[in-house]
């Protein structure tokens, strides 16, 4: 290694060293000295708090703290507004810019000299057009995003040309956003049920400032939803005065298939029944109508802000249950009035995921599979056993009346074998051996088994869902996908299910976000099955196959007759017939189709004030095929009893339908279009005035169109052939001589509902203590008459809040953390589609076939005076949270009054028709509900308990309904027949059994306590005498939630209960012999029966008026019992993985289920019934689920 010095004359080598030294020193001297000389300014450190002072006084006492000079114009200062600062030991830029903001002043600092000055032109012109925006994201301390957190925005006084406060509210992402301020400094206040407010200062300086609040949960985090959307709105818990129930998070998200599973037993006041089909029933807050719409008493369903159809599909099916993010039901005026005349019956409003900001794609799927065993058939048919049955037709044969046929031959004459072998027997022509033998055969047959084995199915749903989610600071997107199968109670039939959905928001400008969604479902149904309503024509000893395998031939006629007087070699088919090759050969498929598309602009006017312009597209398709080929009785039966039989010389049979299958096929189209413009403004005022206003137009338009093609004859489904008439469509006979008729022309419908409305929501509070809140909606529609006064109807609501924890006497009370008054009254409506303002006529699709002209009939005679129904609700309520928020709840009281009701009315026959439809009943519904809830951490967030309780009871009554007559047939009958002013519209009527009277004839309790024989119907007045058993509607309704986080397993459970109803238990139902008409299992009841306390057998064979009979038992008040029950409806137990296990394989979480539901039923009856599902309906098995969800 080599060194080398610079060499000069007289210079040692030494001094080299010491010069280096030198600079070096010199340079950290100079750089020190400069920068303390630089930093002169910024090092003084200023102190003030003044309010309300002039520019000149601050500028005093800054001179007097740093020793600056100031130098400006008086003329310019003093005109300046006075501020409000409070600074301690700022530097002294900070402190010039905080004093000049918005004063449209400068400055600039000149050694020790500040020079204050006018802004130039360009200056104020840059300062005009160069605002920014605040934004940012509200969070709890996991990352989830918190929806509906007040987020209020402060300026600076300073800020003289700017609003003192705005107001807004994170969407559905956490996300806030306040546009076009102006330079200068911002208090920002975050503040959410359950979570610390939390305040931050922001200066904002040309350009966009974000900010991410991460909330922090008081000790006990609220469990209670604090957020509620009404579909046009989000609404803070806070200053909502109407009545809300909002399903949490962790309900939603377990396995289910439907969102009716999830509104069972979690909603106070709402009651779900399921029919066979497992179509649900919802209803809330009891009953509102009697006759619109067939007695519908479902609420509206809201989805993103539109409603949707309520087709004669299940719409809830339309929603993928994995999509929910929220539900909210809307059950007073405060709440629904905004939907105006459709919210009568309650709303229940959906709101989807979204994607998230700024986050990374998120990859979620879930599997799971469902099954439950078969329905007992038995329980189901409710028939009497294959003995009892053969020994009640051998008992009821050619008694009371009942008699078979004698030997002639009728079509469509189905008769029992047990029958046939007695009538055979009574002509001669079995022996009376060969008759024992024969029911003695009978008896011991059993067909439970094979029904079972070739007719039934286990029902078992399988469903997958995959969602990917993700978004940018400027756009999210969600796209989700579901494939589902289900199996039904019978071999045959299925359905699958496909739904995709996506949605997606983008902030396009800062002054305008886009929304886009999009909702297509694709559901096929093969409908081949057998169901009950067959199965319970079956004699139980009608066996499907035989000992050696072979299909059986299950008689539909009177087989010996037929075999005797029919040439059945001569007819193109056999008249054969078995369930399993009817399902074999057939093909009864129902195809739907539903795409909803949804758009939306926001534009952002100004802090705190927006508009939204929406639209949504509905575009139902429904298409019904059904094929059978000529293996089907169907066919084979149709084309030989439409075939001519000349019986009187050669015996030929000519067939008058083309041989081959059969296909008929329709299709219904249902096309919705909705459009809404709506402003929205939220503004809060000097920190006691916040403003929520909503305003907008809507219209809506559905058309529905049906078609429905001619039957196709002779159809070959693999060469598409279709048959030709043999002998035309029109003018031949069938085997009987009877004229035949055959479809052969196009039939068509249409319909078309329009709307058109204008809404208004808003709401004042004050000191964040007190709320007002009032809406106002008027809907117009083609549905009601076009004078003003009837078309043009208001509905409004009004309510008040009243947060009584806000004030000072109650501020030490450690252990009262919430408690909230409110009181509502206002009015929605309903809207009969069956009724019409104007006559209609229906056109008959093909000319007559004697006069040769088109024809129509009166389908509706018209109502000119047709109106909205209307129903007004008071509504008072508490919430509650006490102990840290560890108890919970609310209890609301209410009174509907439902006007103007559509009522079946009597009218003098010279108008045509006897009764109409016009809008002249009442009836009220009056209730309270209690719902209760805790949250315990028992260990930390290692062991929690959370429960909830809810109890309803709710009372209905007819108010105003004119009937001229009550005559007893009509009471009993239940159902629109039997509704009467002053009763309940469920209300049951019943005759009391009397006995035998002193011929031996049973009698009922009749008027003036007389007895009535059973010989005739009664057509009198029978509010004197029948008996009013009680409300087939339960009117206490419970339900009850628990559940348990043990460190990574989580278990719930929810228990319901229905009290105070009544329902009908079977009922013997005294078939006649000389058909297929058997015995039920009440068989045992009446043989064995105590007759001067229920009504068995009559002991008197020639007794005639028997056939009477089933019209009395059914409508004796000893068949009415307890409908009281309680069930377990769910059990869920589930197991989160942990995550240092998941983590080698790049997963984020995963989820393992197991879940039963309807595991377990008390009732209080002694019939073993249940209430829901009685005897000779389909009870639903208990049900088993196993799952898995994974996060990536």
């Amino acid at each position: 290694m080599y060194k080398f010095y610079t060499k000069k004359p007289g210079m040692p080598k030494g001094y080299i060293h010491k010069i280096w030294l030198i600079m070096r020193l010199t340079t950290v001297i100079l750089i020190a000295t400069l920068m303390q000389v630089s930093a002169a300014g910024f090092a003084q450190r200023v102190t003030l708090n003044q309010k309300r002072a002039s520019l000149e006084k601050i500028f005093r006492e800054i001179h007097t703290q740093t020793g600056y000079d100031f130098l400006y114009n008086r003329a310019i200062i003093s005109k300046k507004q006075p501020i409000n600062i409070s600074v301690k030991d700022e530097g002294l830029e900070s402190v010039l810019q905080k004093c000049l903001d918005g004063q449209s002043l400068e400055y600039s600092i000149e050694d020790k000299m500040v020079v204050i000055k006018e802004k130039s032109m360009i200056n104020k012109v840059e300062a005009f057009f160069d605002k920014a925006n605040i934004s940012g994201s509200v969070v709890d301390s996991t990352g989830a995003p918190l929806v509906g957190a007040t987020v209020t925005l402060q300026a600076s006084e300073q800020l003289s040309n700017v609003s003192n406060n705005y107001v807004s509210q994170t969407d559905e992402f956490g996300e806030f956003k306040f546009s076009n301020l102006p330079s200068g400094q911002y208090k920002l206040t975050v503040s959410y049920i359950g979570y610390l407010t939390q305040q931050t200062y922001v200066i904002i300086k040309n350009k966009d400032v974000r900010q991410r609040i991460i909330m922090s949960t008081e000790q006990t985090r609220l469990s209670t939803v604090t957020v509620v959307n009404n579909g046009y709105q989000q609404i803070s818990a806070e200053r909502a005065t109407g009545s809300f129930d909002l399903l949490k998070k962790s309900q939603i998200e377990k396995l289910n298939q439907s969102l009716t599973e999830r509104l069972v037993g979690t909603v106070a006041g709402m009651q779900v029944k399921y029919d066979v089909d497992g179509t649900p029933n919802i209803q809330i807050r009891g009953q509102t109508t009697l006759y619109a719409n067939n007695g519908n008493n479902e609420p509206l369903l809201v989805v993103d802000g539109f409603a949707i159809r309520n087709t004669s599909l299940n719409y809830f099916n339309s929603i993928n249950p994995s999509d929910i993010e929220s539900v909210t039901v809307l059950k007073d005026a405060a709440a629904a009035s905004i939907w105006g005349a459709r919210a009568a019956n309650g709303v229940i409003v959906v709101t989807t995921k979204k994607g998230g900001r700024n986050t990374p794609l998120k990859v979620e799927f879930s599997a799971f599979t469902r099954f439950s065993p078969q329905f007992n058939v038995g329980y189901a048919t409710g028939l009497a056993s294959s003995a009892e049955t053969v020994d009640y037709e051998r008992l009821s044969f050619n008694k009371w009346g009942a008699y078979p046929n004698s030997g002639s031959f009728y079509e469509n004459y189905r008769t029992s074998e047990a029958t046939v072998a007695l009538n055979e027997n009574r002509l001669g022509l079995l022996s009376n051996d060969q008759l024992s033998a024969r029911l003695a055969q009978l008896k011991t047959l059993d067909n439970r088994s094979q029904i079972s084995d070739y007719l039934l199915s286990n029902p078992s749903t399988t469903q997958y869902d995959l969602t990917l989610s993700g978004g940018t600071n400027r756009m999210n997107n969600i796209i989700s996908i579901l494939a589902e199968q289900n199996h039904t109670n019978f071999k045959g039939s299925d359905n699958k299910k496909y739904s995709v959905n996506y949605r997606t928001t983008a902030n396009v400008f800062k002054w305008l976000d886009v929304y886009a969604s999009t909702t297509l479902n694709y559901q096929k149904s093969n409908n081949n099955g057998i169901g009950l309503y067959y199965l319970k024509s079956l004699s139980p000893y009608e066996m499907l196959e035989n000992s050696d395998g072979t299909l059986t031939d299950i008689h539909q006629y009177y087989q010996p007759i037929l075999d005797r007087t029919v040439p059945l070699s001569k007819f193109p088919y056999s008249f054969s017939y078995n369930p399993i090759q009817e399902i074999a050969n057939q093909s009864i498929t129902e195809n739907n189709l539903t795409a909803r598309v949804q758009a939306g602009l926001t534009f952002k006017i100004l802090p705190g004030l927006t508009f939204d312009s929406k639209v949504q597209y509905e575009n139902l398709s429904l298409v019904d095929k059904g094929y059978r080929n000529d293996q089907t009785f169907y066919v084979r039966n149709l084309v030989n009893t439409t075939s001519s039989w000349n019986q009187t010389l050669t015996g030929n049979v000519t067939p008058n339908l083309p041989l081959g299958g059969i296909l008929d096929q329709s299709r219904t189209t249902i096309e919705t279009y909705n459009i809404r413009n709506q402003a929205n403004f939220t503004r809060m005022f000097a920190d006691k005035h916040e403003i929520n206003v909503v305003a907008g137009v809507e219209v809506n338009n559905a058309v529905t169109q049906s078609s429905t093609n001619p039957t196709t004859y002779g159809y070959n489904e693999n060469t598409l052939n279709v048959g030709n008439f043999p002998n035309g469509p029109t003018g031949t006979t069938g085997w009987y001589g009877y004229g035949n008729y055959f479809n052969y022309t196009n039939s068509f419908g249409y319909s078309t509902r329009r709307f058109y409305s204008m809404f208004a929501n808003a709401s004042y509070t004050y000191l964040s203590k007190y709320t007002l809140s009032g809406s106002y909606r008027t809907d117009a529609s083609n549905l009601i008459a076009k004078e003003p006064k009837y078309r043009y109807s208001p509905f409004y609501s009004i309510g008040l809040g009243y947060d009584v924890t806000k004030e000072s006497f109650l501020k030490n009370v450690s252990w009262l953390n919430r408690l909230n008054l409110r009181a509502t009254y206002g009015y929605t409506g309903n809207v009969d589609n069956f009724t019409s303002p104007y006559t209609l006529l229906s056109y008959n699709t093909r000319a007559d076939n004697y006069t040769k002209d088109y024809t129509a009939t009166i389908a509706d005679n018209g109502n000119p005076t047709l109106t909205w129904e209307k129903t007004g609700t008071f509504n008072l309520g508490l919430d509650y949270a006490l102990f840290g928020n560890k108890l919970y709840g609310k209890i609301d009281v209410y009174n509907k009054k439902g006007k103007d009701l559509l009522a079946q009315i009597a009218i003098p026959s010279v108008n045509g028709v006897s009764v109409q439809r016009f809008n002249n009943a009442g009836m009220t519904n009056k209730g309270i509900e209690v719902t209760l809830g805790t949250v315990i951490p028992l260990k930390g967030n290692d062991i929690v308990w959370n429960g909830s309780f809810n109890a309803s009871y709710n009372k209905t009554r007819i108010t105003k309904l004119f009937n001229p007559s009550s005559p007893a047939y009509a009471l009993v009958s239940t159902g629109q027949g039997s509704y009467r002013e002053g009763y309940d519209p469920n209300a049951v009527f019943a005759f009391e059994y009397a006995g035998l009277d002193n011929t031996g004839n049973p009698t009922v309790v009749g008027p003036n306590g007389t007895k009535l024989q059973l010989s005739n119907f009664p057509s009198m007045d029978g509010l004197g005498f029948l008996k009013n058993v009680g409300t087939l509607n339960p009117p206490y309704i419970l339900g009850m939630t628990n559940s348990f986080k043990i460190y990574d397993f989580n278990l719930s459970f929810i228990l319901i209960a229905k009290f105070g109803g009544v329902f009908k238990s079977q009922y013997f139902n005294y078939p006649q012999s000389g058909s297929v008409n058997l015995p039920n299992s009440k068989l045992s009841s009446v043989l064995n029966g105590d007759p001067s306390k229920m009504l068995t057998l009559p002991t008197d064979p020639n007794t005639y008026s028997y056939g009477n009979w089933i019209g009395y038992y059914p409508y004796l008040s000893y068949n009415y019992v307890s409908a009281n029950l309680a069930r377990l409806q769910e059990v869920n137990l589930s197991y989160n993985v942990p995550k240092q296990l998941l983590s080698k394989l790049s997963i984020h979480g995963a989820q393992l289920i197991l879940q039963g539901n309807n595991l377990y039923t008390v009732l209080a009856n002694k019939t073993g019934e249940d209430p829901e599902y009685p005897i000779g309906t389909i009870k639903p098995r208990a049900q088993y689920t196993f799952g898995i969800k994974v996060e990536l």
